[in-house]
């Protein structure tokens, strides 16, 4: 970083830190006639006002729902141009245009707002609502894209290949990607060569939030909208993918706390509830008293038992009481006399000598 950026990223640093969106909104509101002050103040939600439709203003003024749009409108045009008498709104949007046009001069109203650190919902609205008086900005709203804003020179047709390239890019990997492993496939691409000059880390990541179709799930992984490793959709699904992160067996009990932990949604999972949905999914293998392991492992469904066999099965040879129990260890968390009761079933099982075993089937 050379000494203009440091200086730059200084004076940034301390323009957030010193960034009072109430007060600079309470600064522009406060010279407006009364009905001017408390339309906007209802329509934004701001001065800790509920934020009310057209129709609803316009009951309380005695106006139609027409007549208040036509007086917002008009009253935003006009802040547009007086509020830039305050220095600090001036202060601000010079910041908040500089924080956009870092994001590729598009962001999302969420991701502005999280990138602000801005958490309180009266400072929220009062940005949003000064986002509305800054003239080098306009809403954009499409389909495929979150609800943001944009700067003049904002590169539309730049952001509709990059959702292209980056869902082919997902779609031929099949699974959720970590951010340095899609970073490293998209760096790869033509399509990214060619654009490099305006394809910054910031600005990748701006436009991967930006995409409907595209999502982060609970781990940070890219992944398809409509993958359920991404959404997942019920308690079956929930279990899965924090089993696959967390790569080990685990009691239903420990599977429930990590579902909780995660915050999918407002629901709350219960042990009870998740035993069951794993009792039932084929994705789970019982693997011990209450624990389970996923089947993509490696574990197969049965009874210690049923493993032996298994195990006897694919040995070219009898084995020892010893390597059976070292063997079965490997695919199911149970004590050694539970493996013992097993092997002493001598209809799949005969001993051969003192201490070798081999399936009755094989005699």
């Amino acid at each position: 970083m050379g000494i203009l950026d440091t200086i730059i990223h200084t004076k940034q640093s301390e323009t957030m830190t010193n960034f009072k969106p109430v007060d600079i909104v309470k600064e522009i509101l406060a010279s407006m006639k009364e009905r001017d002050r408390q339309i906007l103040a209802h329509r934004y939600g701001l001065e800790g006002k509920e934020t009310k439709t057209l129709a609803a203003i316009g009951a309380e003024q005695n106006l139609t729902r027409e007549r208040v749009r036509q007086i917002e409108k008009d009253l935003i045009k006009n802040l547009r141009k007086a509020s830039l008498k305050s220095d600090s709104f001036v202060s601000a949007k010079d910041f908040l245009l500089n924080v956009i046009s870092e994001h590729g001069r598009i962001v999302a109203e969420e991701s502005l707002l999280l990138t602000l650190n801005i958490k309180d919902p009266k400072e929220q609205r009062a940005v949003i609502f000064m986002l509305h008086l800054i003239e080098e900005l306009e809403r954009y709203l499409h389909e495929n894209y979150r609800k943001s804003w944009v700067m003049v020179l904002f590169n539309e047709n730049l952001l509709h290949k990059f959702s292209e390239e980056s869902k082919k890019i997902i779609s031929s990997a099949g699974h959720p990607l970590p951010t340095d492993e899609f970073m490293r496939h998209f760096k790869q691409t033509e399509f990214y060569k060619a654009n490099q000059a305006e394809m910054s880390d910031r600005v990748i990541l701006n436009f991967l939030e930006l995409a409907v179709e595209i999502e982060k799930n609970v781990f940070g992984h890219w992944g398809l909208s409509e993958w359920r490793e991404i959404n997942p959709k019920d308690v079956g699904d929930k279990a899965y993918l924090v089993m696959k992160y967390h790569g080990k067996p685990e009691h239903y009990s420990v599977i429930t706390e990590m579902i909780n932990k995660h915050k999918f949604d407002n629901r709350i999972a219960y042990k009870e509830t998740v035993h069951n949905e794993l009792i039932k999914d084929n994705r789970f293998i019982l693997i011990g008293r209450g624990i389970y392991a996923l089947s993509e492992w490696g574990y197969k469904p049965g009874v210690v038992a049923d493993v032996i066999k298994e195990i006897l099965k694919e040995s070219p040879h009898p084995l020892s009481r010893e390597k059976i129990i070292e063997e079965v260890l490997k695919k199911r968390q149970v004590k050694k006399n539970t493996i013992l009761v097993g092997l002493s079933n001598k209809k799949l099982f005969r001993k051969i000598g003192k201490n070798l075993y081999a399936l009755v089937e094989q005699a």
